[in-house]
């Protein structure tokens, strides 16, 4: 899909009116937006957009059947993305395309943080256990960066994604596991420079075969 379709049809059906404010919604920088005038916008843009607004995704990438989808109204639809959340060891998929969309009440989001923020993931490994189980999704607000309470983050660290309790003191970060199995990391010096937090971990589902 060529930019400038991309974008007219996006100022049309919103209040973006400047590229700026689309790369802000889309959470890129200047350079994101000039790949995608070149080569053209990745497909996981449309999904934002239609997430965040209410649009029809369709309409977004082809201009054709309804703006908006019906059956939206008081309800917004988070990004589940590929990027998975380790809760135990090993290499993992860090990848953030957005793969689906998860129907939530908005007024229910919204008591827990700003909608737009979150995202889907889905977790692997025991070491949340029972907590959070392999292949559980968590809810996760990518807003909230500062370590409170005992809630479970997801966390960047050199090997990928992972998802734990934090703990923080002078010069040194904890991190815990839920699973007794686990022993807690301790992060020291540029071990704690380099971790990321992603966000905080909201709500998790949890499904039964």
């Amino acid at each position: 899909m060529q930019f400038e379709d991309f974008f007219q049809r996006v100022a049309r059906a919103t209040e973006i009116n400047t590229q700026r404010q689309l790369a802000d919604i889309l959470g890129v920088g200047a350079t994101a937006i000039t790949l995608a005038k070149k080569r053209g916008v990745p497909a996981s843009w449309s999904l934002k957009i239609a997430s965040v607004f209410g649009i029809n995704p369709n309409w977004i990438q082809t201009g054709k059947g309804p703006v908006y989808q019906a059956g939206r109204e008081g309800t917004f639809f988070v990004p589940r993305v590929s990027a998975r959340a380790c809760a135990g060891g090993g290499s993992l998929d860090v990848r953030d395309n957005i793969v689906d969309e998860i129907p939530f009440a908005t007024d229910w989001l919204r008591k827990k943080g700003h909608p737009e923020n979150l995202v889907l993931m889905e977790v692997m490994g025991d070491s949340m256990s029972p907590e959070l189980e392999e292949g559980d999704n968590i809810l996760v607000d990518l807003g909230q960066k500062k370590i409170t309470g005992r809630s479970p983050f997801v966390l960047g660290l050199e090997e990928g994604l992972q998802v734990k309790r934090v703990e923080s003191a002078p010069g040194i970060v904890i991190l815990l596991s839920t699973n007794p199995r686990y022993s807690s990391i301790t992060l020291h010096g540029d071990e704690v420079d380099s971790l990321r937090i992603v966000g905080r971990v909201l709500w998790s589902s949890r499904e039964y075969s």
